[in-house]
């Protein structure tokens, strides 16, 4: 039994340790779990703010019906706590008239 739990924990501080180390290395790292606020900028890019206040650019694959209407709301599709937002992802889009809309993400970059 104990051979398990050392085996558990070392393979959870393995995960929880890759990831500074995956940004340290120059690999944009946002957290679907950190995620504090999203704000879209226009029909292609999405402002992200972590709980570090690190702000992150977002851009979608085309342009996005409905993500710059100011009553939007944007969720994750695709939500895994622990992994970063990736290209591929899915933001899901759901504005007054226009009922729930899904967008891919193109990329992610550091910076606002």
């Amino acid at each position: 039994m104990k051979t398990k739990n050392a085996i558990l924990v070392g393979a959870l501080m393995g995960a929880m340790l890759a990831t500074p180390v995956m940004a340290a290395s120059g690999e944009v790292c946002l957290q679907h779990n950190r995620i504090l606020n999203l704000r879209a900028i226009d029909s292609r890019t999405v402002l992200a703010t972590d709980r570090n206040y690190h702000r992150y650019t977002i851009h979608m694959n085309a342009g996005c019906t409905g993500l710059d209407n100011a009553a939007a709301h944007l969720v994750f599709r695709t939500w895994q706590n622990l992994a970063c937002v990736d290209r591929g992802d899915i933001i899901g889009v759901q504005a007054p008239g226009l009922g729930f809309v899904t967008c891919s993400i193109d990329n992610i970059q550091a910076g606002g």
